[in-house]
């Protein structure tokens, strides 16, 4: 898998869960787009994400996960340890409405 680099500096590997991309696919494109752009700045910086997540998302998708916000959407994913490559690696998890949680 090639290294992708913003100015320099390496960006984390993202790994789309399959229920990620099942999730995407049932977006309008205007939401898409937003959680495409969400990923980017996770991919970048990958402590952005909030981990004040409602209980019943850490029960789905455990302690460890943090979450951004893109339109009415949350973006679950979680931080993974550095590979041998040194490469820090985010699993994203899934697009959850907002409405849905609270």
């Amino acid at each position: 898998m090639r290294r992708l680099r913003r100015e320099g500096l390496a960006v984390a590997r993202l790994l789309l869960t399959s229920s990620f991309l099942d999730d995407v696919a049932g977006l309008d494109p205007r939401a898409e787009e937003a959680v495409w752009a969400k990923l980017r700045l996770v991919a970048s910086f990958p402590g952005v994400g909030s981990s004040l997540i409602e209980p019943s998302l850490t029960s789905a998708f455990g302690d460890s996960c943090l979450k951004v916000s893109a339109l009415m959407y949350d973006i679950l994913y979680k931080r993974m340890e550095a590979g041998e490559d040194g490469d820090e690696v985010v699993v994203v998890a899934g697009v959850i409405p907002q409405r849905r949680v609270r």
